[in-house]
């Protein structure tokens, strides 16, 4: 009986930058000041942090990436990041001449909540022909952030379509899931301008606040994430042709909506407001523990629950990843805080 020789792999593709994370004392009023109490760099961007946090869970699956950075200084922190990680950095380009994305994460010390002001960087020209998904024959394929991807997200007249729909189209043919993250620099956008791209896409995840800005509806009922509410938005974003479900997620809980009708449902266990120190990364540490359930098969609500509990951890530290211990000790914190 002959065996698959390649072993299963998940490739990331998508945003690769640097996080320049300030922590202050408020958030300033535009044309006032606020004060700077500390400062640290860290990885950024979807596939970049979801990849660490991938790993640092202790997966045990083949990661690669698959994006652009300068050949500078931030470039070379990228690139040292996967390979402390054991992340396949092949299609991962280092441009000579060219500047590494970056985001400036601004966090007001009392509440952890972020704000981001983000420069694309060579990753504006990262296009379909960059990604060799034959070279890999990846199990699942990430793309991250849609919205966020610059040339990817544009129609590409050798395709007819955006890079981006080529993209999960080319997949699809090839056998390979694709899980699309939605995080749009512009947030004046709505669903219209991703149905493209959607229609051709497995899964798609998204954040209870995006989800709400984007449909212009609120998916909380008397200050609580209600279900209902969250099933409706997902049908919306369903409704654009995704093949098997919409992922909707927030700190109060996550929902999935099948495209059968199927819904799935999970609580949230918040973090404590005196652990909580940040929020950055929060969403791509959800989609870290959600992947890792799908890829191993595990059900729906094990692959929620294990989301909410990665995006757990993730807020008991300023940055992305670094707060992420194993996936056994994120579920391990996870029931000690159910049974206290």
């Amino acid at each position: 009986m002959k065996t698959d020789p390649t072993p299963p792999a998940l490739l990331a593709v998508g945003t690769f930058v640097v996080d320049y994370h300030k922590v202050l004392d408020h958030y300033p009023e535009e044309r006032s000041y606020a004060r700077v109490i500390r400062e640290r760099v860290s990885n950024g961007g979807a596939p970049l942090n979801l990849l660490i946090d991938l790993a640092k869970l202790g997966v045990d699956f083949e990661l690669h990436a698959a994006g652009k950075v300068g050949r500078d200084l931030d470039g070379q922190l990228v690139l040292e990041a996967c390979r402390k990680h054991g992340i396949h950095t092949e299609q991962l380009q280092a441009v000579e001449g060219a500047s590494t994305g970056y985001t400036d994460v601004f966090t007001v010390e009392s509440t952890g909540r972020h704000t981001c002001f983000h420069s694309c960087g060579i990753g504006d020209s990262f296009a379909r022909r960059d990604v060799k998904l034959r070279a890999i024959k990846p199990r699942m394929l990430f793309l991250g952030s849609l919205g966020a991807l610059g040339r990817m997200d544009r129609h590409n007249p050798e395709f007819g379509r955006k890079g981006a729909t080529q993209l999960v189209r080319d997949a699809h043919k090839q056998g390979i899931i694709s899980v699309i993250e939605l995080a749009p620099i512009d947030q004046q956008t709505g669903i219209k301008d991703y149905a493209e791209t959607l229609a051709h896409a497995d899964y798609l995840i998204l954040s209870d606040r995006l989800a709400e800005s984007m449909l212009g509806m609120s998916l909380y009922a008397e200050g609580q994430f209600d279900v209902d509410l969250a099933r409706m938005a997902a049908k919306r974003f369903l409704d654009c042709g995704l093949r098997r479900a919409v992922v909707i997620q927030s700190g109060a809980g996550a929902i999935q909506l099948d495209a059968d009708g199927g819904l799935h449902e999970q609580s949230g266990i918040l973090l404590p407001s005196s652990q909580r120190v940040g929020s950055a990364g929060s969403d791509h540490a959800f989609c870290a523990g959600y992947i890792e359930g799908l890829f191993k098969a595990k059900s729906v609500e094990h692959c929620l629950m294990q989301g909410i509990a990665v995006a757990r951890a993730c807020r008991s530290h300023l940055t992305p990843s670094e707060g992420i211990p194993s996936l056994e000790e994120c579920m391990e914190r996870v029931r000690q805080a159910v049974s206290t």
